[in-house]
């Protein structure tokens, strides 16, 4: 189904009319509500995100002692902090902070209405995990969030989701606890999340660690309505397709985990014919934002607020890169205030032409620890590889499955390629002509090497861009090996 750039409350209230509740959740209007927050007017979005963050400070300073000795330190009181254009009285939050503190970010007492769900942990991917508990309401609210980005997606809730976004160690084990060898199918009756509250069909569910070649069998055997996976993991699979995408039974697909850039996405969509959707979250808040058909990502507001700030905590302005930063508006269990996730995002102001007016930021730029400690040029130098790849002829990707771009201290690069058989000279030749076209060129040298394969970083999640400028993660080595060649697990 083809996504209408811009809906209206009528549409939305029509396609969550197509999703039919479990008979003991027919009651509930919280989904009902979801629609209608979408098309409050702006200054309506402003004072309830106001109200909800003025209670989350006040049983904050009340409750967790973090809050009580960071706001006496700077003098504040509660009636400081209790807009969102006021948040930039408190510090940001650093995971550091919470990893050295953890049980002082805790609620002492909760409200009687509350109660605690269970602790959930960072991926890890860039240092020591965060581990955060969470309440029955904040972790509902992933359930509510992951629904209505379906619904703007306009998934068929009877069809089958497939799903490869776990490695095999963190999937169910086998009753005697040994792991199912590779390539078990797991099968969920319902959707995971959405079935919870809706009818749906069944998800199917294959370790992302399983060889590229194999998810694609796998896919073709399955038949899906949908597939989820991270960025990386849906490029293999488009380059395994070498040019055609005979799963044709495949209508969208959506892109987790890992950040989405636009070559990629454009590569993507048009191997796989299918419509690419993306969304933003980690486990230390839950689902923060949803992409819309206009290209820009709403916020969860009635979940959490996100600014896009500088380096000194203020808020950019429109059209700038700056750092994204979150606050809770709903885990009383662990409340994280400013929090910075890490990830570098671009400012966007005025009404989006989807016409919704949920608060949103735009385009995900990545990880500041990814790119804080670059020379300069070398994202523009790596850009520039990802496009030459998006525009590569159907004959010269047919044998790629993988790739990776490696920067090392002299400033040069290597091209780290996994490929089903070798390399024509045609492919390197569209490489090489490519990053010649920088005017440096010649002092930033490229070399093209087959890898037998390239192990995913921290984490389990695949990059394909490293380099030993990137400082290690906290608690790793500096330098790791991926596809038998030195390079910065960061």
């Amino acid at each position: 189904m083809s996504i209408a750039l811009q809906t209206c409350l009528a549409d939305e209230k029509r396609e969550q009319n197509r999703w039919r509740l479990k008979p003991e959740c027919a009651k509930l209007r919280c989904f009902d509500r979801l629609v209608e927050d979408e098309f409050i007017s702006e200054d309506e979005q402003r004072a309830r995100q106001n109200r909800l963050l003025a209670s989350m400070i006040c049983f904050s300073v009340e409750q967790v002692p973090y809050y009580q000795d960071l706001f006496a330190r700077l003098g504040l009181s509660t009636a400081d902090v209790r807009q969102v254009d006021e948040l930039h009285r408190l510090p940001v939050l650093v995971r550091n902070e919470v990893v050295e503190n953890s049980d002082a970010f805790k609620a002492q007492v909760l409200p009687p209405s509350e109660r605690i769900r269970g602790e959930f942990s960072s991926s890890g991917t860039t240092g020591k995990p965060v581990r955060v508990q969470m309440t029955e309401r904040s972790n509902n609210m992933f359930s509510l969030a992951v629904q209505r980005q379906y619904r703007w997606f306009r998934l068929d809730p009877a069809e089958r989701f497939a799903s490869i976004t776990t490695p095999a160690e963190k999937l169910p084990a086998r009753e005697d606890g040994t792991p199912h060898p590779p390539g078990t199918t797991y099968q969920h009756p319902r959707w995971r999340f959405a079935g919870v509250f809706f009818e749906t069909g069944e998800q199917v569910v294959f370790a992302m660690d399983n060889p590229v070649e194999a998810q694609y069998d796998w896919l073709k055997r399955q038949r899906p309505g949908y597939l989820t996976s991270n960025s990386q993991g849906l490029e293999h699979l488009a380059y395994a397709g070498e040019g055609e995408w005979p799963v044709d039974s495949i209508k969208s697909v959506l892109s987790i985990a890992t950040q989405m850039t636009p070559a990629m996405r454009r590569m993507i969509t048009q191997t796989m014919n299918v419509q690419v959707h993306e969304n933003y979250g980690f486990n230390e808040i839950g689902m923060v934002a949803v992409r819309c058909a206009a290209g820009r990502y709403h916020v969860m507001s009635e979940h959490c607020v996100v600014e896009i700030i500088d380096d000194d905590g203020q808020q950019v302005a429109p059209g700038n890169v700056g750092h994204l930063v979150v606050s809770t508006l709903t885990n009383l269990a662990m409340p994280l205030l400013r929090y910075d996730a890490g990830d570098l995002a671009k400012a966007v102001a005025g009404p989006c032409p989807c016409g919704r007016t949920l608060p949103a930021f735009g385009e995900i730029i990545g990880r500041y620890r990814r790119t804080a400690f670059l020379p300069e040029g070398t994202l523009q130098r790596r850009a520039i590889l990802s496009e030459a790849l998006a525009a590569l002829p159907a004959g010269l990707s047919r044998p790629v499955r993988k790739y990776q771009l490696h920067q090392y201290r002299d400033q040069s690069f290597e091209f780290r390629v996994v490929a089903v058989r070798p390399l024509d000279n045609a492919f390197k030749q569209w490489i090489l002509a490519a990053w010649q076209e920088q005017e440096d060129a010649a002092s930033v040298p490229l070399v093209i090497v087959q890898v037998d394969d390239i192990k995913p970083g921290p984490g389990g999640k695949f990059q394909d861009f490293t380099s030993d400028f990137i400082p290690a993660p906290d608690g790793l080595p500096e330098t790791g090996t991926n596809g038998g060649n030195p390079a910065s697990d960061a």
